[in-house]
């Protein structure tokens, strides 16, 4: 076992409540926190055997305050990373390590890679929290943790997959890296933009996870399987435009 696969499953035992609430409330449910590994860290490491790389960036002031571990993973489903992200949502962002970025290493990749194989399809989006509720539906779910599919993700899906659907958020951020992959990708998958539905005030929802906020397990996971559940069902980037 690796130091990190060890520092994983030690973080990830015995959650404290209100941590497990603040995940149901993100969309996670105990079943994808176990297959997840999720974990929590207060303000310390627990005891283990860390290298300097690690402990140097841990020091870096509000790193460890309180915030969710989600392991990193390559495709074989080994932890090759973490990222941390507070707990209390109002403080944003996320913080990345990985020890060595010599493959592709992203949160669910692992936990995807059989649909990837079986299905040769894939579901791509931004963070972490846009991932659970999408693969309670579609397993093959990913999120790049960034708007960016790498050149060496891009060459695993190459072998693996052969429709890739886009569901990056909907700002101009993720909107412009939908359109750049789905006219650079386009020919050799078979490459489907997702526009998430207007539903707060006329204006998008930003992200899977604010739909599902808003509309709950039942209507979103209806919205998902008419996506994805019928493989033969024509596809019209007409439509897409104009949403």
């Amino acid at each position: 076992m690796t130091w990190m696969e060890d520092f994983v499953r030690t973080v990830s035992v015995n959650l404290p409540d209100r941590v497990r609430e603040a995940l149901w409330a993100r969309g996670v449910t105990d079943e994808q926190i176990t297959l997840f590994q999720i974990g929590h860290l207060g303000v310390c490491l627990p005891d283990g055997v860390y290298p300097q790389s690690f402990l140097k960036w841990c020091g870096i002031e509000g790193r460890l305050d309180d915030v969710f571990v989600l392991p990193l993973t390559n495709v074989l489903g080994d932890i090759r990373g973490l990222q941390l992200r507070h707990v209390d949502r109002d403080r944003t962002g996320y913080m990345n390590f990985i020890e060595v970025n010599d493959e592709p290493i992203l949160f669910g990749l692992g936990q995807a890679s059989h649909t990837l194989w079986s299905e040769k399809r894939v579901w791509l989006v931004e963070g972490a929290f846009d991932l659970f509720p999408i693969q309670r539906v579609f397993p093959g779910t990913v999120s790049t943790l960034t708007a960016r599919v790498t050149e060496p993700f891009l060459r695993l899906l190459q072998r693996l997959v052969t429709r890739i659907w886009l569901g990056y958020d909907m700002d101009a951020t993720g909107r412009r890296a939908c359109e750049r992959y789905k006219k650079r990708l386009d020919g050799e998958f078979d490459v489907r933009v997702v526009c998430y539905p207007k539903v707060v005030s006329g204006k998008p929802a930003k992200d899977p996870g604010d739909l599902w906020e808003s509309w709950g397990d039942v209507r979103f996971q209806e919205f998902i399987t008419s996506l994805v559940g019928n493989h033969k069902e024509p596809f019209d980037a007409e439509s897409l435009r104009n949403c």
